[in-house]
């Protein structure tokens, strides 16, 4: 065939427009923020900006980009826009004052029917139904409830601890605390034993870690974001296998709610697992879309007195409180460890205070609201070491915020380590200070430049357990035991390229006898 004068065989050509057609087609949105005069780091063709991120991770990269492009700028997951925002007024705008337009979460991909059910990915209705089912799990009462359980568990924690001090060897932190939060998560949450602190080794925790171990650029999630349609095709074949292969834990949860199930002539459970099998209605464990759309459900009310739970949703809130608590708790304390191990004087202060407001009293719900250094220590440490490194919503309509217009669909980020940095709102941001957070300077803070849970409505469900759990376990500890540094104590630490916050080289202190 001849083009312009010039002969190409048939498949040269065919070839040709085949790669020319597939370039723009990578290229198709990235012309979008230009029509809203909004700036960004140049995207590459199908991946966006996915590459530069996979060099250095989100953390750093989030960082980097704030610099460069200031509070608001446009960036790229595959052809996916994503308006990036740390302007703490226009953030406690979607937050708070027009929530109702900014309710949702958005996602890149499709995922399969156990995940689109989680509490952190529902939607509109459906999350506010699955929020005030799961509500009561987290009141002060149940708070209180919970106490006894984790001190059981924490009798094999200072046991673990007298273990490390005896050796006089260095140890790896973040092991101790993953088994620690994930016997807290399955006493309090639903009633079991798994002994993961005796067996760090067992298949929960085994299969937790591969989860958050995962780097992000080399995962199933990557491939869904820059081809769509072709996740669609994993997720029927291997559910689960999208957000981090949680077919273990599909299979776990759901012989935990058979278990429980056949249960039912045991009395007195308050656990969350009974409160979501209470909130089943008999004949509607398992819906279709034809059947719950015939039912016609237009308010909460109607979710609660016509629909009820699904064994679906009860796997997934199962998955995610597995999950979600598992992997930030623990990786807060081993953070927190580290700052107070290099730094001795925080240590001696904190230690101070827990001998004078509890002297040997337990630790329990009410007293350690007393320990208000160990809150200002808490605090800083999410501020210096955000586990959820940034916070997405999805625009529902059309609308324009402090000057800026932002889409119907768009879907925003928040980049919380961008703000937890940002040395208009900290002093010396990079350095660890628990002072940041005395009652003076917090009366100073700026509102939402301090986000390690979110914020508004769609803050963090488990919040009040991840303190309390993470509060016991360190007047438990710093009683008896000092932290100091050693040889593998990295003075900066080297994060992982994972979704979540994560010490690549894990946490190494010694531990030693008071």
């Amino acid at each position: 065939m001849d083009v312009f004068g010039v002969s190409i065989p048939n498949f040269l050509l065919v070839i040709s427009i085949f790669l020319v057609t597939a370039y723009f087609y990578g290229r198709k949105s990235f012309g979008f923020f230009t029509q809203y005069g909004i700036k960004g780091p140049k995207p590459t063709t199908f991946i966006g900006n996915l590459f530069e991120m996979s060099k250095i991770g989100f953390r750093q990269m989030l960082l980097e980009w704030k610099k460069q492009h200031g509070d608001i700028y446009g960036i790229f997951f595959g052809a996916f826009p994503n308006l990036v925002i740390s302007d703490p007024e226009i953030i406690g705008e979607i937050m708070i004052k027009t929530f109702s337009n900014f309710t949702n979460r958005p996602l890149a991909f499709s995922v399969d029917e156990y995940s689109e059910n989680m509490l952190t990915v529902a939607k509109d209705d459906h999350w506010k139904y699955l929020r005030t089912v799961l509500a009561p799990s987290y009141s002060s009462k149940r708070m209180r409830e919970m106490v006894p359980l984790i001190e059981n568990v924490l009798k094999t924690f200072e046991k673990n601890l007298n273990k490390i001090a005896d050796s006089k060897e260095a140890a790896d932190v973040t092991t101790l605390f993953s088994g620690y939060t994930m016997d807290v998560i399955a006493s309090t949450g639903f009633g079991i034993k798994i002994d993961s602190q005796e067996n760090p080794d067992s298949p929960l925790v085994k299969n937790a870690r591969k989860v958050f171990d995962v780097d992000f650029f080399k995962s199933l999630q990557v491939i869904g974001i820059i081809f769509p349609n072709l996740i669609k095709l994993v997720n029927k074949i291997k559910p689960g296998a999208t957000l981090g292969n949680l077919s273990y834990f599909i299979n776990f949860c759901k012989e935990l709610v058979e278990e429980r199930k056949r249960e039912k002539h045991i009395t007195g459970r308050k656990d969350l697992m009974q409160l979501m099998l209470d909130a089943q209605l008999e004949g509607h464990e398992k819906l279709d879309k034809k059947t719950e759309q015939e039912l016609k459900l237009e308010n909460v009310t109607d979710w609660r007195t016509k629909r009820g739970l699904t064994d679906v949703e009860i796997i997934a809130q199962c998955m995610v409180f597995f999950l979600a608590g598992f992997e930030t708790t623990a990786s807060t304390l081993s953070f927190f460890v580290h700052s107070i191990a290099t730094n001795p004087d925080v240590q001696d202060k904190l230690c101070q205070e827990i001998e004078e407001q509890l002297g040997q009293e337990s630790p329990n719900y009410d007293n350690v609201q007393k320990l208000t250094y160990l809150d200002m220590c808490m605090d800083e440490t999410l501020r210096l070491y955000p586990i959820g490194i940034l916070l997405t919503r999805e625009c529902k309509e059309d609308c324009t915020i402090k000057d800026v217009r932002i889409p119907k669909d768009m879907a925003i980020i928040i980049p919380v380590i961008g703000l937890h940095y940002d040395s208009r709102y900290w002093s010396e941001p990079e350095k660890f200070n628990p002072e940041n957070f005395s009652k003076e300077n917090k009366a100073k803070q700026t509102p939402f430049t301090y986000l390690p849970f979110g914020g508004g409505p769609r803050v963090c469900a488990g919040m009040r357990l991840a303190e309390l759990e993470f509060k016991m376990a360190v007047v438990q500890m710093l009683r008896k035991f000092r932290l100091v540094p050693c040889e593998k104590t990295e003075k900066k630490i080297e994060f992982s390229k994972t979704g979540l916050l994560k010490a690549k080289n894990g946490i190494w202190i010694k531990i030693e006898h008071r």
